[in-house]
């Protein structure tokens, strides 16, 4: 039996009462990164020991920060369609936003707190401002991410604006949707594993001149590179919710028909609520189906 460290996940799944329990998360995302696969007909099952075992436990690791891109939409008509840069470090987080209206260019910002509240989807309060032209406004929200996938979310905010309007000011309503690009940024050293380069080199590249037949010895660094991938993701979005992550996940089978290989994991994990202490925990079984390149294993998809 081989044993690997990785890094850890707080991501999340909507099933049910599960949608709350980022154990769950920890290791469904992790594994259900694309689209469904499914076994190849006539593969030999050689499920046996667990070929791989991984473990992690984190402790009280402090979260990755998370960067965002954004486009978004909204009212007032100083927001009606506007680009956006934001960063959350665990419970605090800025974005600064800007857009084009009839008076110049709008310029603005934003100061948002993340509560440690375990709904969900992760809910922060934001309070800000900006000007445009010889004009100035200011706003109180409430915001939500929704977790679109490992790099994409979408964002709601609603609350109330106060601007001019004609010769006095006014509050009206502030509301916000968007699309965000996302990505983790480690701003302090970290016990846990670096993300692992999940790229697979093609035939005739520098990597490899030649195809080669299918390597199974190579899966087990695909699977690691995958959950890494998405820990890094999860920890980030979730790391003002839940902390205290532990982990394990086993290969505990491989089907091999031609250039398919349809791989068994066996995962369970636990985090802790922040706010209220309590552990929640989770465990299932994934399948995941990578294709070979003639390079390497790609082409990842999940079932679990």
């Amino acid at each position: 039996m081989q044993v690997f460290s990785v890094g850890e996940s707080c991501t999340r799944r909507a099933s049910g009462l599960a949608f709350k329990l980022v154990a769950s998360v920890v290791l469904s995302l992790a594994f259900v990164a694309i689209a469904q696969g499914g076994a190849p007909s006539g593969a030999e099952d050689e499920t046996g020991a667990p070929l791989v075992t991984v473990e992690k436990d984190l402790g009280n690791e402090g979260a990755p920060a998370l960067f965002a891109v954004s486009l978004s939409a909204g009212f007032p008509s100083y927001q009606t369609v506007a680009l956006a840069v934001s960063l959350q470090a665990q419970f605090v987080g800025a974005q600064l936003k800007g857009s084009w209206t009839p008076a110049g260019a709008y310029v603005g910002g934003q100061l948002r707190v993340y509560p440690p509240i375990p709904v969900p989807v992760p809910l922060y309060v934001g309070v800000g401002g900006g000007i445009y032209g010889s004009n100035a406004s200011y706003h109180f929200a409430l915001g939500t991410h929704v977790p679109l996938g490992k790099d994409l979310r979408l964002d709601l905010e609603g609350g109330v604006a106060n601007v001019p309007q004609l010769d006095q000011r006014a509050w009206v309503p502030h509301l916000a949707v968007g699309v965000s690009y996302i990505f983790p940024v480690q701003l302090t050293p970290s016990t846990a594993a670096a993300p692992v380069d999940r790229s697979v080199p093609t035939a005739g590249g520098a990597a490899c001149s030649a195809p080669e037949d299918p390597d199974r010895a190579r899966i087990p660094g695909v699977i690691e590179a995958i959950v890494n991938d998405w820990i890094l993701s999860a920890r980030a979005t979730y790391g003002s919710v839940y902390t205290d992550l532990h982990y394990s996940y086993s290969i505990t089978g491989v089907q091999m028909s031609g250039n398919v290989a349809n791989v068994t994991v066996n995962y369970s994990g636990s985090v802790r609520e922040i706010l209220t202490g309590t552990r929640q925990s989770a465990s299932g079984d994934a399948r995941v189906r990578l294709e070979w390149t003639g390079c390497g294993w790609g082409g990842r998809s999940v079932d679990y």
